[in-house]
């Protein structure tokens, strides 16, 4: 359920990478937006940073089409991996320029569509939950958006889906029919970059296999560099570690 009244915004733009957490808001906005007659002002930003799974971008054009919503599709100045080998390492928790550079790019778009100089009211849409880490246990709801509010232009930054639970998740797509990406059909948690250093071992070994382009190009590089893709852990390390483990059961079959 959403509780914010929608109607005095002139625009509604829900960030999405094609994950369980960003379809759910995606349903949960368009409900409301329709029971609240704004639909039309409701668009979908997709931020394609060259280190996505194969069939991401098609996932969120699909979900995006079936819910009626306009999709906008945002390029970084950089890839992740162009921009992983111009630094020579690899992002972690103190520098985390592959979500900067998502971000950029997403910022960029909404400045174009409302320059300063022109009144505005925006509401930056996203789909963080508490349970998923300590930091987004802290996030708020609602709250100004000071990076992107200038002059006339106010924005805000809403999170509808903050205190869901991971089966509140699962339930909302059951209940919506709608697709969901086939990684969590490989046991996938999460869903971001296929090879994400915050993701867990099992998530990497389904990207490196979805994307073995990428798992070559970050081997090449930890030789090169001498840098790992996590703190004293190698991807080569990470990847040979699968034959190791059992298989993970399919991800919505586990959800009550």
């Amino acid at each position: 359920m959403i509780d914010l009244d929608l109607t005095p915004y002139n625009l509604i733009a829900l960030s999405t990478s094609g994950g369980k957490d960003s379809e759910v808001t995606m349903i949960k906005v368009a409900e409301a937006a329709r029971k609240q007659g704004v639909l039309q002002r409701v668009i979908a930003i997709h931020s394609a940073t060259g280190a996505e799974w194969n069939c991401t971008g098609y996932i969120v054009s699909k979900i995006a089409k079936l819910l009626n919503i306009p999709l906008y599709v945002v390029h970084p100045k950089w890839t992740i991996p162009d921009y992983i080998e111009h630094r020579l390492r690899f992002p972690d928790m103190r520098r985390r320029f592959c979500t900067s550079l998502k971000t950029s790019a997403i910022d960029k778009l909404l400045r174009k569509f409302f320059p300063a100089t022109a009144q505005s009211k925006i509401l930056s849409v996203t789909g963080e939950r508490r349970e998923e880490s300590s930091h987004r246990a802290k996030l708020s709801e609602f709250e100004p958006c000071t990076r992107l509010t200038a002059g006339q232009r106010q924005v805000f930054h809403y999170r509808p889906i903050l205190d869901y639970e991971l089966g509140e998740v699962w339930e909302t797509i059951r209940k919506s029919e709608l697709l969901h990406h086939p990684a969590y059909d490989m046991g996938n948690e999460r869903l971001s970059c296929a090879l994400c250093i915050f993701a867990c071992n099992r998530d990497l070994w389904n990207g490196a296999r979805d994307r073995p382009d990428l798992k070559e190009r970050y081997l090449r590089l930890e030789e090169q560099t001498g840098f790992t893709f996590r703190h004293k852990e190698s991807l080569k390390q990470i990847l040979a570690g699968e034959k190791e483990m059992e298989p993970c059961p399919f991800q919505m079959k586990k959800q009550k």
